[in-house]
């Protein structure tokens, strides 16, 4: 469990004294509508919080764990995920644009409508994701695992399919 409290986060926030945070344990709070935009938080624990419209704008967020997490239309335009772990989590209607989700774990997430476009996905693990009607324009999947992945209506034009498994353009 989280080892801060939503009213504690607000005013790091406010501060910005969550700056270059390590460690951090968020899980199960809910950070809804919160602001994290341009921040660095490493391996954070955010599992099974709920972040619905949080701003994670241009936010350093690598190797933390979004595991079971609820992202619906939270805003990650041009964040970097890469190595972090959204298995199972929410992400309808997020934004993800030119985002790095480089060796990201995203197997089981609900990616229903989420813009990704130009975003790098290079080795992300896709499996068994829903990525129905998600847009994919110009992003970079790379190495990525779309095995057993739901891509109904999913828009992938000028997208980079270079050693993909799982997925035949």
């Amino acid at each position: 469990m989280a080892n801060i409290t939503v009213d504690e986060v607000r005013k790091l926030l406010i501060t910005k004294s969550i700056e270059h945070s390590n460690n951090m344990d968020f899980s199960g709070l809910d950070l809804s509508g919160l602001d994290f935009s341009g921040l660095t938080i490493v391996s954070a624990n955010f599992s099974n919080t709920r972040c619905i419209k949080t701003k994670f704008v241009k936010t350093y967020l690598s190797k933390c764990n979004f595991q079971g997490a609820n992202l619906t239309e939270a805003d990650m335009t041009t964040a970097n995920l890469k190595e972090a772990d959204l298995s199972r989590a929410t992400l309808e209607n997020t934004t993800l644009s030119r985002a790095n989700l480089s060796k990201a774990n995203l197997a089981g997430a609900r990616c229903i409508k989420a813009s990704m476009t130009f975003a790098n996905l290079n080795g992300c693990d896709l499996s068994r994701a829903n990525l129905t009607s998600a847009t994919f324009h110009g992003a970079d999947l790379t190495k990525a695992n779309l095995t057993s992945a739901t891509t109904r209506e999913a828009n992938f034009k000028n997208a980079k399919f270079i050693g993909t498994i799982g997925y035949k353009p």
